[in-house]
């Protein structure tokens, strides 16, 4: 059924399909992570204020503990404590108030100093108390005995121990001369200023205090259990044992959050719908000229192939009885590739006839250099007395001409080309008589594969043409070759200067414009790059070939081919009969 609409009406549906599986899809998705995110960035909003909040609780009780450990150190003060009488009391009073001014203590932030003694004398500083409470009280504290097993004692919100108005106070309590302690009073009040009417306080969120495990300190009246699902910060308080909670119902910490995703989900809506809209719009302008199209292509050439895969494609569908723009176009373009293959295939023709001209042209190249060092060696030693090197070189050199001037194939067997080189090498190790060393190893039966003509000894002939050029003696040469059921290689290393980077770069490039693009432009071309196109040609992708540099100094020339997988690949690859 959907083949048969037209492209307009099928480009429009599966656009439809997509919009509306695609933008909910990713909403969910952009929600979910939008959602995280902001869950984990007022999650951090709140840690930073549970951390604040212990802070400035702790410096209030710091302040106290500094405001006591200030009174027992200064002398009129530390006097008094140890006298067994509460006489003389103004100068300690006057010390008291010089401290709280020297200290820029808070007014609003100190209740009462007040020094106890163990036998009753009590002397205070700040609110008024009680004399008739004092005396009574002192009896039944147990501070004594508390702060004998430590330095201070921090006491959660009480009553005030001195005043019968019973006033809500924190206490900090040090210990003084024996028998003796300081306690420093700060106003209950003025603590849950700061818990409770501070600017943290908002959008449902309560601040708990703890003392030890889990008594609530802070606030004194009962709290309303929680509705939902809560998000808690704690924080430690300094000093204190005290530990400090903030919490937060989660669907009001996350409200803003789906207030965002109820716009966010509106906009989407919106967009897909202008999409479909200007989609819908622009499809029926662009497959209004198909038709035209179509009847422009039936006049270009083609592809046999791919004809033939369309043909299987489009059987089922008759053109007459189909909306379908793209069934007519494909008869137009059926039509264009069967003149296409025609013009390809001469193309074809004309490059092989090309390749083949240039082979023919790299195979009558021959060296100069080498002939003629080779013939002055044989001046040389024929001018010496009886030499059979002048015999055996001399055989050499007109079997090498033989092989390269009058052999017509194209492909020799491998045997065949190494037997070449090695009379190459042959007549190099006369002629730098224990300068060259050359080490050989053979495996397998070369006669089995088959290579392109002059493929191995051009790479010897460039180790002593151009590797040794700046080194001393002696130079050496080494030549591995290995032919398996899966494939075969050449690999040639010495000892001499090596490649320059520049020139590998260079044969790089080529090499990787050549496999881009097919072609081979000899103009400022490179010797073994002939060859690697020459191997190319014959082995294609089966083909391995890599040069470079040895570790230790050198060159490294290899070269191989890959037994393919596929089956006939043998005869093509590897075979030579």
């Amino acid at each position: 059924m959907l083949q048969k609409w037209s492209l307009r009406t099928r480009l429009f549906a599966i656009y439809s399909l997509i919009v509306f599986l695609i933008i909910p899809l990713s909403y969910a998705i952009f929600y979910h992570y939008y959602k995280s995110m902001a869950y984990q960035t007022l999650n951090g909003s709140l840690r930073r204020e549970a951390t604040i909040l212990a802070e400035q609780l702790s410096t209030i009780i710091d302040s106290a503990d500094l405001l006591a450990i200030n009174a027992l150190y200064n002398p009129s003060i530390e006097n008094w404590m140890k006298e067994t009488s509460d006489l003389n009391n103004k100068p300690v009073l006057n010390v008291f108030n010089k401290m709280i001014l020297g200290l820029n203590i808070d007014p609003d932030g100190f209740n009462r100093i007040s020094i106890i003694k163990e036998s009753g004398t009590f002397l205070t500083f700040g609110a008024n108390y009680n004399r008739d409470q004092v005396k009574k009280k002192i009896t039944s504290l147990t501070w004594f005995d508390d702060l004998s097993r430590t330095d201070r004692l921090v006491l959660a919100p009480h009553r005030d121990d001195w005043d019968s108005k019973g006033k809500m106070v924190v206490s900090v309590v040090r210990r003084g001369a024996p028998g003796t302690l300081i306690e420093i009073q700060i106003p209950y009040s003025y603590l849950d200023a700061i818990l409770s009417k501070g600017k943290y306080i908002t959008n449902g969120k309560q601040v708990i205090l703890y003392e030890g495990d889990r008594q609530i300190i802070h606030p004194l009246t009962p709290l309303q259990p929680p509705s939902g699902q809560e998000v808690t910060a704690e924080q430690n308080l300094r000093n204190s044992g005290w530990k400090l909670v903030v919490t937060q119902p989660i669907d009001l910490l996350l409200k803003s959050v789906r207030e965002t995703g109820y716009w966010m989900a509106a906009i989407a809506v919106g967009l897909s719908l202008l999409s479909l809209v200007m989609f819908y719009f622009f499809t029926t302008r662009t497959t209004r000229p198909l038709v035209q199209l179509s009847q422009t292509m039936a006049r270009l050439p083609g592809d046999a192939r791919t004809n033939v895969e369309l043909e299987k494609l489009f059987a089922r569908w008759d053109d007459r009885e189909t909306h379908n723009e793209i069934v007519h176009l494909y008869h137009a373009f059926k039509d264009m590739l069967e003149r296409l293959e025609e013009s390809k295939q001469q193309a074809v023709d004309a490059h092989s006839r090309e390749l083949q001209a240039q082979f023919l042209a790299l195979q009558a190249q021959m060296n100069p250099h080498f002939l003629y060092n080779t013939l002055t060696l044989i001046g040389m030693l024929g001018m010496e007395d009886g030499n059979e090197e002048i015999l055996k070189i001399t055989s050499e050199l007109v079997q090498m001409l033989r092989y390269i001037s009058y052999e017509s194939r194209e492909l020799v067997s491998l045997k065949e080309e190494i037997d070449h080189t090695l009379r190459y090498l042959d007549i190099m190790e006369t002629r730098y008589r224990g300068h060259l060393f050359v080490d050989v190893r053979m495996q397998g039966d070369l006669s089995k594969v088959c290579v392109p003509k002059l493929t191995v000894q051009p790479f010897l002939e460039n180790c002593v043409k151009h590797g040794f050029e700046g080194k001393k003696y002696p130079w050496r040469i080494e030549l591995s070759i290995s032919v398996s059921n899966t494939g075969w290689s050449v690999h040639i290393r010495d000892d001499g200067d090596g490649f320059d980077a520049e020139y590998l770069q260079k044969f790089t490039a080529k090499q990787s414009n050549f496999k881009r693009n097919g072609m081979f432009n000899d103009q400022g071309s490179m010797g073994i790059l002939n060859t690697y196109i020459r191997l190319h040609h014959t082995f294609g992708s089966a083909l391995q070939f890599e040069i470079g540099n040895n570790e230790a100094g050198g060159a490294s020339i290899f070269l191989g081919c890959k037994l393919a997988e596929e089956e006939g690949s043998v005869d093509q690859n590897i075979a030579c009969g």
